[in-house]
């Protein structure tokens, strides 16, 4: 949601919109797909062990590996991020001095904590947080709104490839799929549930996008956006601008808690279904020993990433690689193989081979975006 103004700095209110309900849908559909995979499966079967169980060993191992990186990428960012923002907010309101790298660290461990007490635990604080967010977003979209122009919302790109390179970033904006196994544990595989839970707990983000962007590309005009781009600073530049518009000190603090709180509940989120799948792939135990063993598999590898690597967009945009093939490739193939060896009935979801086959080619896309951004074909939103 931080990430999305900065990437939609040369895209346009109009284009942005588009690309936020077509890939909606499109991760929503996949999303059921899983769902219609899992109920041959235990709901506590993880997403490796059910790609072998279809796609062997070869389909294991590239799940495997997509897996780890988005779940990394995806806390790296988020780490670094809220360490970033930390930092501001503690020396912009209670005049505590702490560097980045030091509010990187104190943020891994308290969430690290929370994730590691258990499901249960993340479920019951990422609520609280949830509804103080929402608050907070409130109150925010309620002040920018008014400065809101127009002119800023027609705004067009000043280069068209601007549409395609924003679309990694706002592709991991639905970017869930790695926590689908531990939400089907949770609800012991409840069909009915699920399906509800997956379309309108994605949906309800996505109408909150669409309020921050008419918000924040409404209120600060694009050349704004692509000075911040220009020197890279970030959430840091981002901050400033909103509070360039709202220049009210009650509101700014509004502002900070929000963004705080946004990376706050993302990072939750992503760290239990990193926790739960690494419990997975290296058979650790439930006990205490265990769990904190694979905590430190879970926070140390992106808390030192987090501490060397400082960019924010750019590491939600190498996610999208990852997730391109978790929540696009893999659910279509295995939704393929699963309705040729499971025995029919269930539930299915609607659209026959070709329209798994265009899910696959929309993955094959998005990687291929990816890379023309790395060799310089597409210009970089980060």
């Amino acid at each position: 949601m931080l990430a999305m103004p900065l990437a939609a700095a040369g895209v346009g209110f109009t284009g942005i919109v588009c690309l936020l309900v077509g890939l909606w849908m499109l991760m929503s559909y996949t999303s059921l797909l899983l769902v219609e995979v899992y109920q041959h499966n235990p709901a506590n079967m993880g997403l490796g062990t059910v790609a072998k169980k279809y796609l062997g060993p070869a389909g294991q191992i590239v799940t495997g590996l997509s897996m780890l990186l988005l779940m990394y990428a995806l806390t790296t960012a988020y780490i670094g991020g809220a360490g970033v923002l930390i930092s501001d907010s503690l020396s912009s309101w209670w005049g505590v001095k702490i560097s980045p790298s030091t509010a990187i660290i104190l943020f891994t461990v308290v969430g690290g904590a929370v994730v590691t007490i258990g499901t249960h635990s993340v479920d019951f604080i990422n609520r609280i947080l949830f509804t103080a967010k929402t608050i907070f977003m409130v109150i925010m979209i309620f002040v920018m709104l008014p400065h809101a122009e127009a002119v800023n919302l027609s705004t067009m790109p000043i280069e068209k490839g601007l549409v395609l390179a924003a679309i990694p970033v706002i592709f991991t904006s639905f970017g869930f799929h790695g926590s689908v196994p531990s939400l089907v544990n949770y609800m012991n595989g409840d069909v009915r549930k699920l399906r509800m839970i997956f379309i309108t707990g994605s949906a309800i983000p996505l109408v909150a996008y669409i309020l921050w962007q008419i918000a924040t590309l409404g209120s600060i005009p694009s050349n704004t956006f692509l000075g911040i781009l220009a020197q890279e600073s970030g959430l840091n530049g981002l901050l400033t601008a909103v509070r360039d518009v709202v220049a009210n000190p009650r509101v700014n603090l509004a502002v900070s808690l929000f963004m705080d709180l946004a990376l706050a509940t993302s990072f939750l989120g992503v760290a239990l279904g990193l926790f739960d799948y690494l419990a997975d792939l290296f058979k650790r135990s439930n006990r205490f020993i265990g769990r904190i063993q694979t905590s430190l598999l879970t926070f140390v590898p992106p808390l030192l990433c987090a501490l060397f690597y400082s960019s924010f967009v750019q590491a939600l945009t190498y996610a999208a690689v990852a997730l391109s093939v978790l929540a696009l490739i893999i659910p279509a193939l295995l939704t393929m193989r699963v309705r040729k060896v499971e025995a029919k009935g269930g539930y299915r979801v609607k659209g026959g081979t070709p329209v798994l086959t265009l899910i696959l080619l929309c993955g094959v896309a998005v990687i291929a975006i990816q890379f023309s951004i790395v060799a310089g074909f597409l210009p970089n939103v980060g």
